[in-house]
């Protein structure tokens, strides 16, 4: 009988450990085929040290334009943005934080900051500090571009001062969780 039980927790130890590695393969080429730069695909970069508008005819001016860089608890953010006629034709990120949330985020605002043609976005859930960085700064870039070519950009009115620079929300007090009873 003894020789029976071994038997028995042998094959379980073995059974176990394959199929655990067997999870892993599948896990990991999997992660493979369906990593988030791979559905979004990032428009080209537009070479930010250009910030001179080059007019192009009848259509209207051209350009490429570098918003304000802005601090994160993660690091600096910039947005840069090309313009073609008045209208936003690529959006990049030449400055990322170096975080496992704001590298998700990226090619997720860069989209949403096309499809809006403006800073009008949502912004990425979890990459709040990132998100309202990227909005400042596509704001700044939006309105350089306003302001170099002399026309609004998608045709938004282009805002005469930029954001400020997001802060970190203050602490929360030691005492807010009696605070609820307050409001009766």
């Amino acid at each position: 009988m003894r020789t029976f039980l071994k038997n028995l927790q042998n094959y379980f130890i073995v059974f176990f450990a394959l199929m655990s590695v067997t999870i892993i393969v599948l896990g990991i080429n999997r992660i493979k085929k369906n990593s988030p730069g791979d559905t979004a695909p990032l428009p080209p970069s537009p070479n930010p040290s250009s910030n001179k508008v080059v007019p192009s005819g009848t259509s209207g001016s051209k350009g490429s334009f570098t918003g304000n860089t802005y601090q994160t608890p993660y690091g600096n953010v910039v947005a840069a943005i090309e313009v073609k006629g008045g209208k936003i034709i690529a959006v990049t990120m030449p400055k990322v934080p170096n975080s496992p949330p704001s590298i998700y985020a990226q090619p997720y605002l860069v989209n949403q900051a096309l499809k809006a043609g403006n800073a009008n976005i949502q912004g990425v859930s979890g990459a709040t500090y990132t998100s309202i960085a990227f909005k400042s700064s596509l704001e700044s870039a939006i309105v350089k571009a306003g302001e170099q070519t002399g026309t609004s950009i998608s045709g938004n009115t282009v805002p005469k001062t930029s954001t400020p620079a997001p802060s970190i929300p203050r602490s929360y007090r030691g005492d807010d969780d009696d605070d609820w009873r307050d409001k009766d």
